[in-house]
């Protein structure tokens, strides 16, 4: 739920735009959050006194609402040789501290209500970008550009308040979740934030259902640093943590511009019966292939589970793993393990093979390595000591070497 007291779009503009070098950042209120996406810990306030009543009256209670702002500034004007001002503008969207969620809502074995607030804060996201297109895109008068800029503005902010009231009319009408309906709009979402546009929010399944599948082709905005790219063309439900982002490659190795490597954290629980509902989780790995001007393939890698949970991605790197000229894609995990049968450590490698043709793949294909060298355990396994071989970049590199492979 988006709280409606603060759910327009707060933007500013500023009657002294042309007259300053540098306006500088407005200070939001609240925190920018466009390289992770949400967790409960950013939900931090009580619930807001007024919303509350208002919902009490209709019998309705909130389980949780966002709140998030945009806002935006200018460098100083350049006038044109027609006489008019260009502007570059800048956007910011920050996630605002009145965003709240109750208690229970946390404790449920459920994904879905945080994903509600995701979708909300992802159509913020899509529109402050549209802004500042928008603006961006276009000269103004010397006189009036103040007033012109104000119009931009108005007609953008009634468009995104009638996508945010319209997502939460129909997917929590009158206070009952429609599932379905909630699907619909987390690919409609996500198919707008992944190419930058407003345009598939009333889009029905047969358009949007495509961002399920590999290979699918996303946009990259200007300038985009690779935490906001590879957070805003994540895979649909997939989690981005600083951890993960911290591990995400950006590399020339296999293309001529760069390709971006990135590991996804994917929660889902599993039913149990007669108990509380399973939590488990994975890794999704993908690779970003340039495929024209701005756009790129999101190509899929692979999955990586342990005992139904995420492993830890201890190494990703390049070496040859097969008898061609170009390296393969190396990713290295580990699982901890301690129980009556084991305690210890499990290390697993993984080769990933370039593509051949011109065809951009759907995903990569794996290359096949030995097995002491795919698996491996070192610690007591059965009462009795056992020992990896490769537990580290280093090691894996020279065993490679020893199979024969360049390196």
């Amino acid at each position: 739920m988006r709280l409606v007291a603060v759910a327009s779009l707060l933007l500013y503009s500023f009657s002294a735009i042309a007259q300053r070098e540098d306006l500088g950042w407005i200070a939001p209120e609240g925190k920018i959050i466009n390289y992770r996406t949400l967790t409960w810990n950013d939900f931090q306030q009580r619930e807001d006194k007024q919303h509350a009543e208002e919902l009490k009256a209709r019998n309705l209670m909130a389980a949780a609402y966002v709140s998030p702002v945009i806002y935006f500034t200018a460098d100083n004007g350049v006038r044109q040789e027609n006489g008019r001002l260009k502007f570059n503008f800048h956007e910011k969207c920050a996630f605002q501290s009145r965003a709240f969620v109750r208690e229970s809502t946390k404790q449920e074995k459920s994904n879905y209500v945080l994903i509600h607030e995701q979708d909300h804060y992802d159509v913020a996201l899509t529109f402050a970008h549209l802004l500042c297109e928008e603006l961006s895109n276009r000269d103004y008068s010397l006189e009036n550009y103040n007033d012109e800029i104000g119009k931009i503005y108005e007609k953008l902010n009634d468009r995104y308040n009638a996508i945010q009231e319209k997502y939460d009319g129909e997917v929590n009408p009158n206070g009952t979740d429609n599932v379905p309906m909630q699907t619909l709009w987390d690919m409609r979402i996500k198919k707008c934030l992944e190419n930058a546009t407003e345009e598939y929010y009333t889009s029905p399944e047969a358009v949007v259902k495509s961002v399920k599948a590999w290979g699918q082709t996303v946009k990259r905005l200007p300038g985009e640093d690779k935490r906001r790219f590879i957070t805003r063309a994540r895979p649909l439900y997939a989690e981005v943590t600083d951890e993960l982002t911290a591990l995400s490659v950006e590399t020339a190795e296999w293309t001529a511009e760069k390709s971006v490597v990135a590991f996804y954290l994917y929660r889902y629980f599993v039913q149990q019966e007669d108990k509380p509902a399973k939590e488990c989780s994975r890794i999704l790995a993908y690779i970003f292939i340039p495929n024209g001007k701005d756009t790129y393939k999101r190509s899929f890698i692979d999955t990586f589970s342990y005992n139904d949970q995420a492993p830890k991605i201890s190494a990703v790197f390049f070496a040859s793993a097969d008898s061609d000229n170009v390296k393969e894609l190396i990713i290295h995990t580990t699982a901890d393990q301690k129980d009556k049968e084991a305690t210890g450590k499990h290390y697993f490698t993984k080769a990933y093979d370039n593509w051949s043709t011109r065809a951009l793949p759907g995903r990569l294909k794996k290359v096949p390595l030995s097995p002491t060298l795919e698996v491996g355990f070192e610690g007591t396994l059965n009462g009795k000591p056992q020992k990896a071989s490769a537990k580290n970049q280093k090691e894996i590199a020279e065993a490679l070497k020893k199979l024969g492979f360049a390196g």
